[in-house]
């Protein structure tokens, strides 16, 4: 058997997901206001998604906006985007799969969901259909190959969630489903194995087989962004990961992500984020 070695992208993916049980303290009655609540201001790096099993909750949006969610519902946060959410102070007890994770490529059609007014993600489907079952079932294998020790437990944990993912879309208003062209799945790939190394349009054209500007069409239309904002995202976010999980220098973590230098590195990552990579680093570790 060969031993696997994560790429430093690879090695960056994180991947969490369990079953939350949210109840008033002590057992108390409905009306207690010491329920659990979730509340991020900044989000967090990765996609959240809380699919609701039993009870009813509320997500809050600035404090003012209120979305209910009932049995048959699920919630989608994207990276950094506010998460603030309780069980309804009307239900003692309530039951929710929740998966905090970084896509791989074939599940980004399926996260472009219908937005509220909060512009939070919500997808709703029928209680106690077979869709239903088939979702939870999808969502209880995700929980139980992560939690395993199975030979690459992670990656069999991510299709039962990308399995949840398509079945989701099943019940998504927009008549048609929006599909990766596999040869945007091609370029995909091929940046991420390469995200630490120098790429061009050109590059990822003779990689895909594609002229240049036939690749940024398609590319375009699948992806709403072009490829150069694309890996520039892509860079960012893993550095993001690699300042939140691991103490490498700035310096290594710009020759990581593909930085031409850590001063051109730092540049970019402030114009982004609006902070340095140091604050950034400071500001992550205090949440934790």
């Amino acid at each position: 058997m060969h031993e696997y070695i994560p790429t430093p992208y690879e090695a960056a993916m994180r991947l969490r997901a369990g079953f939350g049980h949210s109840e008033p303290r002590d057992r108390e009655s409905g009306s207690s206001p010491y329920r659990r609540r979730t509340i991020r201001p900044n989000g967090t790096p990765d996609w959240h998604i809380l699919i609701i099993i039993e009870g009813k909750f509320v997500t809050f949006h600035d404090q003012k906006q209120e979305v209910h969610l009932s049995p048959g519902q699920a919630i989608l946060y994207q990276p950094h985007a506010t998460q603030d959410y309780m069980l309804r102070e009307d239900h003692e007890s309530g039951k929710t799969f929740w998966t905090h994770f970084f896509p791989e490529v074939s599940m980004m059609p399926f996260l472009k969901w219908p937005t509220t007014k909060s512009g939070t993600g919500v997808m709703k489907w029928e209680v106690n259909s077979e869709l239903h079952h088939q979702i939870l079932n999808a969502c209880e294998r995700c929980v139980s190959y992560l939690n395993s020790t199975m030979y690459r437990n992670r990656s069999l944990s991510l299709l039962a969630l990308e399995e949840m993912l398509r079945l989701l879309h099943q019940v998504h208003p927009d008549a048609v489903v929006g599909h990766l062209d596999d040869r945007v799945a091609t370029a995909l790939q091929f940046i991420a194995s390469n995200i630490n190394k120098q790429l061009t349009t050109e590059s990822i054209s003779n990689a895909v087989g594609l002229s240049p500007s036939r690749l940024s069409h398609i590319f375009s239309l699948n992806m709403d962004c072009s490829i150069m904002d694309y890996i520039g995202k892509q860079r960012i976010n893993l550095a993001c990961r690699l300042l939140s999980d691991t103490i490498l220098p700035i310096s290594l973590i710009a020759e990581k992500c593909g930085f031409s230098s850590a001063y051109y590195f730092s540049a970019r990552f402030r114009k982004m984020k609006d902070l340095s990579p140091s604050e950034y680093r400071k500001i992550d570790r205090r949440k934790l």
